[in-house]
């Protein structure tokens, strides 16, 4: 299930057409796409797609001072048409059936709770900006039990108070965050303590380094004057003007 939502600034839809085709060459899953009426009238028909259309969509964040429609995954449990699901940012592109394995095993939720830069610059680090250590929303793998609806209530919770709980955990971004909101409800319902997780770290491509080819095995990228290729690896990638590629 991937979340949607074109802004001013970017053709999001055109990021998660990639997504798809690798969704289908390597997944094979169903997919369902939550997005706006403005969102949905920019796609092609594509057969193996299911749509979801919500237009009461939360404007107000931005990210770096840019609009940032990202406030909708505390809502995945009541969206998911489906028993088992994965939540995937439309830029989190799966070159591997690594989420496949992931998804073949007993948990009820799963997520990431390191990432770390492709390009060895460290940029990732968020040590100082609050109390409890974020994880990363960026992928999530649940089933619909008693349990994991707890966790999306929690978050729902959390986002409608969110100021609150900034200063509870002194988070210093105060602009919602989809990865300090699930990391509050699952450091609070597992009676703070550790939690299940996934134990790979995501790599990330940064918001500065360039995208220079994408295809169906991976991708090259060019960051300080330097040109690498990754491939058979799943990618996060920050730079939104992947829509070009």
């Amino acid at each position: 299930m991937l979340y949607c939502f074109n802004t001013p600034e970017t053709a999001y839809h055109r990021i998660a057409n990639r997504c798809v085709q690798l969704i289908e060459q390597n997944l094979k899953l169903p997919i369902t796409i939550v997005c706006d009426s403005s969102t949905l009238s920019q796609w092609q028909p594509r057969p193996n797609c299911d749509f979801v259309t919500i237009d009461e969509v939360d404007r107000t964040n931005t990210k770096l001072s840019k609009p940032w429609y990202n406030t909708e995954r505390h809502l995945a449990y009541d969206h998911s048409p489906y028993d088992h699901t994965v939540v995937m940012d439309v830029d989190y592109f799966c070159f591997t059936d690594k989420l496949l394995r992931l998804m073949d095993t007993d948990y009820d939720f799963l997520i990431h709770k390191n990432a770390h830069d492709v390009t060895d610059r460290n940029t990732l680090k968020y040590n100082r900006e609050s109390m409890l250590d974020l994880v990363w929303a960026t992928v999530l793998i649940f089933r619909k039990t008693d349990r994991v609806k707890k966790i999306f209530d929690t978050v729902r919770l959390i986002k409608n108070n969110y100021q609150h709980f900034c200063k509870l955990y002194r988070i210093s971004y105060s602009n919602f965050r989809n990865d300090y909101a699930f990391a509050i409800a699952l450091n609070q319902l597992s009676g703070f303590v550790d939690f299940d997780s996934i134990p790979e770290s995501i790599a990330t491509v940064p918001a500065d380094a360039d995208i220079l080819t994408v295809n169906n095995e991976g991708m090259t990228i060019s960051s300080m004057d330097k040109q690498f290729t990754l491939q058979h690896q799943d990618l996060h990638v920050l730079n939104k003007e992947i829509a070009d590629v």
